[in-house]
């Protein structure tokens, strides 16, 4: 079970401990909401592929969240959705809104309850149905006649998959790592995303053991730190490519970008580069690793420089007449102190959005 969780602390303590071995978190908002953040949450929310979003009606401040859970429902409409209200009474107009949008999982306890073992019971039974939310539901829906000037959030994004292909100009760099941390940084941002191993050291399988991962989305992949990972299976691959073998497997679990580890860049990975929306080489600044760079890449491709100083970038770019990008040393491919940077190099390849004005409140 994959649970999106938008909730308090203590509250997302008590949730995780309902979940224990039952579900894998795959979306988390932790503290509470001001009315200009809640719509970006549940936006954010709504990009995850989960089977269960868990609402703590605490953390929202005013009544932003109908109009927001109403977004969600419209974009993910087979998700269950189970809301939260501590110490809340029938009458309370948030939830008659919530109870009129089809919402009948509402856990209304007093605050010092067990409120593990009250997720848990909620989370191994049937939905509810309305006859078991009607004590909720006045008839009243807090947006029905509200009409306001809103900023309402255009997206355009690329369509389909979205594939990024990277590989190294040696063994050893980076290019592992940095396909990890590109999939971890979209996976921050609220997208599916999984990593693809297709190098010619395959360590996924060690990885995956160390971190004592749980299975992912779909059979072969494995979860870590909210992205799957497809280890390669040499023995039953027969020398095709990884990537090839999974579509089929990508297709079923939604993903909205795949990040292929292609390893050291040859003439067959050079033309797989060239099949993905957006490529990237890692290599070393060092001077007597430039004949790497110069005889190896092709414009066309982005290059990054692990653990460089942005003075030996911008000299190597020079002279190789290519586009290079520092990227700061962390050791931890699943942290986010580089993500200005993972940013500026995948903005090609996300979404891009542009606002307008209207008379009419839409999520």
């Amino acid at each position: 079970m994959l649970v999106s969780i938008i909730a308090g602390k203590q509250m997302a303590e008590e949730i995780k401990k309902a979940l224990a071995d039952a579900g894998d978190v795959v979306f988390e908002h932790i503290g509470r909401l001001d009315s200009e953040s809640v719509k970006e949450i549940f936006y954010s929310a709504s990009r995850v592929s989960a089977d269960v979003l868990i609402v703590d009606l605490d953390v929202f401040s005013g009544k932003e969240i109908v109009s927001a859970l109403q977004g969600f429902r419209i974009a993910r409409p087979n998700t269950r959705v189970i809301v939260i209200a501590p110490e809340r009474k029938p009458g309370d107009e948030i939830i008659s809104s919530i109870v009129g949008l089809g919402i009948y999982d509402i856990a209304g306890e007093e605050k010092e309850s067990s409120w593990s073992e009250t997720i848990k019971t909620i989370l191994l039974s049937p939905p509810a149905t309305y006859a078991q939310a009607a004590r909720w539901h006045t008839g009243q829906f807090l947006n029905a006649s509200t009409q306001s000037r809103e900023r309402v959030i255009i997206e355009e994004r690329p369509a389909g998959i979205v594939t990024i292909a990277v590989s190294a100009t040696a063994h050893g760099i980076g290019c592992t790592h940095t396909a990890l941390s590109m999939a971890s940084f979209l996976a921050r941002l609220g997208h599916s995303a999984a990593v693809i191993e297709d190098s010619q050291r395959p360590v996924f399988s060690f990885l995956c053991s160390v971190l004592k991962s749980k299975e992912g989305k779909v059979e072969g992949s494995c979860a870590v730190h909210g992205i799957d990972i497809f280890p390669l299976n040499e023995s039953e691959n027969n020398g095709n490519w990884n990537y090839d073998m999974l579509l089929k497997k990508i297709k079923a679990g939604q993903y909205e970008y795949v990040v292929r580890d292609l390893g050291v860049l040859d003439s067959a990975r050079k033309r797989e580069m060239y099949r993905a929306d957006i490529a990237f080489v890692v290599a070393s600044t060092a001077r007597w690793r430039w004949h790497e760079i110069i005889d190896r890449i092709d414009s066309e491709f982005n290059v990054i420089f692990s653990l460089a100083l942005q003075s030996d970038v911008e000299e190597i770019s020079f002279y190789a007449g290519i586009k290079g990008t520092a990227l700061p040393y962390c050791p931890n491919p699943f942290a986010k102190e580089n993500d200005s940077v993972l940013l500026k190099l995948l903005a090609p390849v996300l979404p891009s959005r542009r606002k307008r004005r209207t008379l009419f409140g839409v999520f």
